[in-house]
């Protein structure tokens, strides 16, 4: 088992480039199963250091989970990224505008 913030190996933040490539080439669903266990090893870490998550997995899966119009996907994991403790930064902000906006549109 990897210890936490680590994907096979690998510190989550290495795959960045990784995921870039298969939303490019739109493999969603490499995509998707990719970032939902960086998403998984960043709260792991998160857990262990009592430091927040990493916004940006999360963020990609909301992007992805809009391309390919499932709301509740969408909605799901930025529910799941609101009940973390949050890194610093502008991007909680955003996401909490995206999910305050998404949850607007499903309640229409």
């Amino acid at each position: 088992m990897d210890e936490p913030g680590y994907v096979d190996g690998r510190y989550y933040t290495t795959y960045v480039d990784e995921v870039r490539r298969l939303k490019r080439a739109a493999q969603f669903d490499q995509a998707e199963r990719l970032l939902l266990r960086l998403v998984d090893a960043t709260e792991e870490e998160a857990r262990a250091t009592g430091c927040g998550v990493a916004p940006w997995y999360y963020a990609q899966l909301a992007i992805i989970y809009t391309k390919l119009k499932q709301r509740t996907a969408e909605l799901t994991i930025l529910e799941r990224y609101e009940r973390q403790e949050k890194a610093p930064g502008a991007r909680p902000a955003k996401l909490a505008t995206r999910l305050a906006r998404l949850r607007q549109k499903m309640a229409q």
